[in-house]
């Protein structure tokens, strides 16, 4: 047979299309479509459903929105047509279980009105983002823990039981060693089994060989054991009989009400209990950022990579195979916990997207919330099954849905890291107004760059402003934003400037100061300069202190108050502008506490 069309004018191609993720379910692609739509990979992503607002932002943020908005003297394309067309096959993609996927490409955008010209629907078993085991939330006081017993505890230091109990040695509450074969450990007394400890017994880590674990989970729900760390690989990450194997630990728990954290993971740091139940060499300082991870290695080389940069922690939870305590759970300790005032996520796999996806949006209301995803590479997009398939990848949807729930992605650990530190300390940005202040022109011209690069607003400079910065600056300064007080400002110059952006509040919201090495620059005066600049303003204040060994006291000064300093000008700019491409303050959201709280002594 032969099918006659009509031939559609010219106009702007674009993409519409949807995908089930494994994870997340059903989720939407917007982008520039037509012959170009791989190479470009000009895509915004959301989770299903959407409201028409959701759309909107999704037609706004993708790079060739401006082809939209009209570009180079062309009139505007009909955006509330394709808000129409998105929000018909969303609804329909929702309503309809046999759609697995579809993909209308091109859909070609007029200044009135929108033509689909091809369109493909993939029908079939539409599981995904299903699974659920968020029902049961953990008691609250479930992590603080006034008794651990570490059963496989044991005198050889190549085995894994004598590094958990060696870390576990400065805990302050009661500690019970659990081996038949030893009477002591460690200076204390060793018990043949958990039942035979004769106080109460709030958690208990299982380093014991897998085919074991069975039994010893049988004693600890006779014992009354509330939180069980099995730190013993051989379950379900091996498949077949361990799968089997972490089944029945699993009905175990459930039958006698204990909580797992595992199995197969490192284990938990809790750095203000003093607990280091893992068997990590090195503890981590305290801090304020709490660490989920699902991957124990990546845990020891953070913790080993914050000691010498004085990074601290919250809480270190390595989450493992998850077999009852899992991403969620944690979220929840982190939102609770007086400690933590940002946490950091490495992720590999969740099974229930939606669930997580809707925890992390209430938990990021509250608390700061950066996240790492592997798996980002072109290997598995290659394999997909139709455009949408590969331009949704699965990496996508879930830096989609972080930001769908106000996560902050990071690409990094590094710059996760050094968001998580920032955010800690200062919170969300009240607004995406930004201003530079330092002495060296050439670092000036470098933040303007990287505001550019990064999408960081720097604003203009009032009349009023520029007026009381004239009465005390030398009439060569440059009279603009970033401002370059010259090379030869000390402390006091940069105090005095300080003193009219706290004046002068209303026009800024970020502010980042640069200070470099230099004769007439006391690192420790500076750095006083910036906490009490920090103190006296509800902004975000980013410190950038470059240099060595010369500044060293005034990073100490900074980072006792825990005031964040970025030793590279572009990751400062780096990590505000992925905030800001996430989000900024919410009325009424509020980090716990306040600087003075940060900084006992005031730093001096």
């Amino acid at each position: 047979g032969i099918i006659v069309e009509k031939q559609m004018p010219a106009g702007l191609e674009v993409l519409i299309g949807g995908k089930t993720d494994p994870s997340f379910g059903k989720v939407i692609t917007f982008g520039l479509g037509g012959k170009l739509v791989e190479l470009l990979e000009d895509v915004s992503i959301r989770m299903l459903p959407v409201t028409n607002d959701e759309i909107r932002e999704m037609i706004h943020e993708i790079e060739g929105y401006r082809l939209i908005s009209g570009y180079r003297g062309e009139p505007p394309k009909d955006e509330e047509a394709l808000v129409r067309i998105i929000a018909m096959m969303a609804q329909s993609f929702v309503e309809d279980p046999r759609i697995r996927e579809f993909d209308l490409n091109p859909v070609i955008v007029y200044e009135e009105g929108a033509s689909v010209v091809d369109a493909r629907i993939i029908v079939g078993d539409t599981a995904g983002g299903a699974t659920s085991r968020l029902s049961v939330r953990a008691p609250p006081d479930l992590f603080y823990p006034e008794s651990i017993a570490v059963i496989g505890a044991s005198a050889s230091p190549n085995k894994v039981g004598y590094s958990v109990l060696r870390n576990l040695l400065s805990f302050p509450g009661n500690l019970y060693p659990v081996n038949p074969s030893h009477t002591e450990l460690f200076g204390r007394k060793a018990y043949s089994s958990v039942t035979d400890i004769p106080g109460p017994v709030d958690w208990a880590v299982i380093a014991v060989p897998a085919r074991l674990v069975p039994g010893v989970m049988e004693e600890c729900g006779e014992k009354g054991v509330r939180l069980v760390i099995i730190v013993t690989a051989g379950f379900r990450e091996i498949g077949g009989a361990g799968t089997v194997l972490e089944e029945e630990v699993t009905a175990i728990a459930r039958r006698h009400g204990i909580r797992i954290i595992g199995p197969n993971c490192l284990g938990i740091m809790m750095p203000h209990q003093w607990i280091n139940a893992t068997f990590d060499p090195v503890s981590p300082r305290r801090g304020d950022v709490a660490f989920i991870s699902q991957s124990g290695a990546i845990i020891t080389t953070v913790v080993d990579w914050s000691l010498p940069e004085e990074f601290g922690f919250s809480a270190v939870i390595s989450v493992g195979n998850q077999a009852d305590l899992g991403f969620e759970h944690y979220l929840r300790f982190a939102e609770q916990d007086e400690n933590t005032r940002s946490v950091t996520l490495y992720v590999e796999e969740i099974l229930d997207g939606r669930g997580f996806a809707q925890i992390m949006r209430e938990v990021a209301g509250k608390k700061p919330v950066v996240a790492v995803k592997s798996g980002s590479s072109r290997k598995g997009k290659a394999a997909a099954s139709s455009h949408t398939g590969s331009l949704a990848g699965s990496y996508d949807v879930y830096v989609a849905a972080f930001r769908q729930a106000g996560v902050i992605p990071a690409r990094s650990l590094r710059d996760a890291f050094n968001l998580a530190e920032l955010l800690a300390s200062e919170g969300y940005p009240q607004g995406k107004r930004a201003i530079a202040v330092t002495s060296a022109g050439g670092f000036a011209v470098l933040a303007s760059d990287y505001a550019e690069t990064y999408g960081v607003n720097m604003v203009d400079l009032p009349d009023d402003v520029l007026h009381e910065l004239n009465a005390f600056l030398p009439p060569y300064w440059n009279h603009s934003n970033p401002m370059d007080i010259l090379g030869d400002a000390d402390a006091t110059r940069f105090a005095a400037l300080f003193d009219v952006l706290i004046r002068h509040q209303d026009f800024w919201d970020i502010a980042f100061v640069i200070a470099v090495p230099t004769t007439l620059v006391d690192p420790a005066h500076v750095a006083n300069e910036i906490l009490r600049f920090s103190r006296n303003t509800g902004k975000m204040v980013v410190g950038c202190m470059l240099g060595g060994d010369s500044i060293r006291s005034g990073l100490r000064i900074l980072r006792g108050c825990r005031i964040p300093n970025f030793s590279e000008l572009e990751d400062a700019f780096k990590a505000v502008g992925s905030i800001l491409g996430v989000r900024t303050a919410r009325p009424g959201v509020h980090l716990p506490g306040s600087r003075e709280d940060q900084c006992p002594g005031g730093g001096r």
